[in-house]
């Protein structure tokens, strides 16, 4: 099983954590984000892990280098550079590894943390493509909300579907298998060539959708967050990582 790992931004955001430090390497609670999610991926034996990376490239590196030295033995780590990470969004930086979107796939964005129970969630469902999925959360406006039918077929996913008639946030972590990654690649080079640099990933679950072959899989019970901005991080800090099991690695 593979992860990709979209961690190219700026995370302006963040700042002043994110002054000469890349977001996925802000410390969480004692681990960098980016070891949350690591563990989260070896503890349901992820062999491989593709890493986009953009801002302080060079640490992101290093640090991976690091943690997964034991790794090489089993698949290890690739990363994809992202040259334009300054002025492109994630899809783009997907678009760049769509190489690597063949088998059993789990696809994150850097500023998610999670309890790694999400993973194992996703991991035991028989449902080929999904993606965790929130309905307890609050849904503001603008956020990325999906709507559900009653047995549990992503129908939409979008920060402009309407939050009060939508079913669920989601959670930002999703898993593929062999058909579902190749169809999400073939649509993000579809969406590429039309000049999509500045959608999300979640714009490549169309044909997935039409076909009803992407499920939600509610992780409202779990702790999770998005880390996006300083207030986001002090929140989750406060309510999210109480929440968490966390590993000591």
């Amino acid at each position: 099983m593979k992860a990709i790992i979209l961690a190219a931004g700026l995370g302006k955001r963040l700042h002043p954590l994110t002054v000469n430090r890349p977001k996925c390497l802000v410390d969480f609670g004692g681990k960098a984000i980016l070891d949350h999610q690591i563990d989260a991926m070896l503890a349901v034996d992820v062999e491989e892990f593709v890493i986009v990376v953009g801002y302080e490239a060079d640490q992101v590196k290093a640090h991976c280098a690091k943690k997964l030295q034991q790794q090489q033995q089993r698949g290890g780590v690739r990363f994809v550079a992202n040259s334009d990470f300054d002025k492109t969004n994630s899809l783009y930086s997907l678009s760049l590894a769509a190489h690597e979107l063949d088998g059993d796939v789990f696809l994150l964005n850097c500023d998610i943390v999670f309890d790694p129970r999400i993973a194992h969630r996703l991991t035991d469902i028989e449902c080929p493509n999904v993606i965790a999925v929130d309905s307890q959360a609050s849904r503001p406006l603008g956020e990325m909300c999906v709507k559900l039918s009653s047995d549990n077929h992503v129908e939409a996913i979008s920060k402009q579907l309407n939050p009060g008639t939508s079913d669920a946030l989601s959670a930002q972590v999703a898993r593929f298998c062999g058909a579902g990654a190749r169809s999400l690649s073939a649509e993000i080079a579809r969406l590429s060539t039309a000049g999509g640099e500045a959608l999300f990933p979640t714009s490549a679950y169309g044909p997935l959708i039409e076909a009803r072959q992407m499920f939600g899989v509610d992780v409202g019970d779990l702790a999770w967050a998005e880390i996006d901005s300083l207030h986001d991080y002090e929140q989750a800090l406060e309510i999210t990582l109480p929440g968490m099991v966390v590993s000591s690695s």
